[in-house]
Parts: C-alpha cells; structure tokens; sequence
C-alpha cells in the first residue's frame, strides 16, 4: 500500500523530530532556531517521542544535553502532537491526549497502525522510557505522512521508519545531512522542493 504525503495549506514545512536527533544537534552545537525559522517551519515531536526524552537520565554525562533539549524545545516553540484518548490505569506514561490536546487519527494514520502492528509492535518489550520497543519509531513514522521526519536512524534499519519511507512517508536521514555539505535548511528545503 502506497499512502499519500500531505503538505501543510499554509505553506509552513512541517518538521517532526525522532528523539536520536537530540544529540546529533546537541554534538554539532546546531541553533535549530536559526536553521529553521518558524516563519517557514513548524517543529513537532509525538507524544512518545517526548517520553524517551523525559527518560533521558538526568546524570552527569547527560545534564548539558537535557538543558540543551529543553532549551530548543523552548526557544523553537516546539509542539507535542499526540492522538486523542481516556488515560487509562498502568503501562507507564499516557500517549494520549484529552480534549483540547489530542486530534484524531486520520485515515492513513489509522491505515499505517494496522499495517505495522503485527510485524513491529504486538509483543514488543518494554523500555526504560516504559515505551515497547518500536513505539516511538511508529509514532515518528505515522508522522512522516504529514511532516518531514528528521531521524539519525540508518535508511536500511528494519523497522517502522524504514516501512513508512517505502510507503510514501517522507524521511530525512541525518546520515545524508552530514555528507551533504548543506546547511540543515537547506538540506531540508531540496528535499521538500522535491515532494
């Protein structure tokens, strides 16, 4: 089944950020402000992707990177997008939003959970983030149908990404970024010129 990519009617390049991003930026010391302005871009991470970015241990090794993350999210004016539901008893964070927070599925959204389901997610253990593994690449991936979905996963990874990519899901590799030569706008804007 090939699905359809829908551009934003406004013009505004939608971004949705895999958490693997976090620290390809925070290593390469990238201002996502200055690369992606929010007259031309709007940046979202999914529900899930916020809870394995919550995960991320506040330790030593990890406080300038924690700092770093809540400071971009802050300063882009990065939205969470999550799906609507009832918060239910147990299997960790909710990943659904109430009124006023979660939108409903659209039909390929709903279409790409079916189709992955078996292979990716049913029976998948359970992360330190209390996500099953995959669950965060699914939401990400469900995403790419409706925005740009930057990742540092690798275009051969089996799994939900690499299934959205080859189902009309728009994935950016950062691996691709970085042998471009571009800046992350740039790099960016010709993949977009090109959908």
């Amino acid at each position: 089944m090939q699905w359809q990519y829908r551009k934003r009617s406004d013009g505004i390049i939608a971004i949705t950020l895999d958490n693997n991003v976090w620290d390809f930026l925070f290593q390469r010391k990238l201002d996502l402000a200055s690369e992606l302005p929010s007259d031309q871009f709007a940046i979202f991470i999914p529900r899930e992707v916020e809870i394995e970015t919550l995960a991320i241990p506040a330790n030593d090794s990890k406080i300038a990177l924690k700092e770093f993350i809540a400071r971009t999210i802050d300063i882009c004016g990065i939205r969470t997008t999550s799906v609507f539901g009832f918060a239910r008893e147990g299997s960790g964070p909710q990943r659904v939003g109430g009124f006023g927070q979660g939108t409903f599925q659209s039909q390929t959204e709903r279409e790409f959970y079916a189709a992955i389901s078996k292979q990716y997610l049913l029976g998948k253990r359970e992360m330190k983030s209390q996500l099953t593994k995959n669950e965060g690449d699914a939401a990400v991936a469900v995403a790419s149908f409706s925005s740009i979905v930057l990742t540092c996963e690798l275009p051969n990874t089996s799994g939900p990404l690499r299934f959205a990519a080859e189902h009309g899901g728009k994935i950016l590799y950062l691996e691709d970024f970085n042998r471009s030569g571009l800046s992350l706008n740039a790099f960016i804007m010709n993949f977009y010129q090109q959908i």
